[in-house]
């Protein structure tokens, strides 16, 4: 059975009835939880800005602005009305303006995403990502 049945990665997106984003599928749910801290388990390291690799559709490997290597990302925001999530990065290498450290920006179409990866903590209590 394949992820990507029915045009969608994680259902079909028919929340009626429902209390749930409007935007369906398990990733947006998640999103729209740990966006907007209404998470109940410990997905990543509660309390904390949530960092993480993300899988789109259609894709076998995580997201990654650099070519060879996946991201990581920083959960910043998440809208049920739209479906819009906004991550922040890292971005740079040397030579590069900042010395290789620019926090950027993403916003994805939740619907775009079909998995995500929780990041641990590393270095005693620091994220990898932001």
């Amino acid at each position: 059975m394949s992820l990507f049945n029915n045009g969608s990665c994680c259902g079909n997106g028919n929340t009626a009835g429902t209390t749930k984003s409007k935007c369906g599928g398990c990733v947006c749910e998640l999103l729209n939880q740990l966006a907007n801290a209404r998470m109940t388990g410990n997905f990543c390291t509660m309390g904390q800005q949530q960092v993480v690799q993300l899988i789109l559709k259609g894709a076998s490997d995580p997201l990654g602005v650099a070519p060879g290597q996946a991201t990581d990302f920083t959960v910043v925001s998440f809208d049920p009305e739209t479906c819009c999530a906004v991550f922040s990065f890292r971005q740079g290498g040397p030579g590069a303006p900042s010395g290789g450290n620019e926090t950027r920006t993403i916003v994805l179409d939740c619907r775009c995403i079909c998995g995500i990866i929780c990041v641990p903590e590393r270095n005693g209590g620091s994220t990898v990502g932001l």
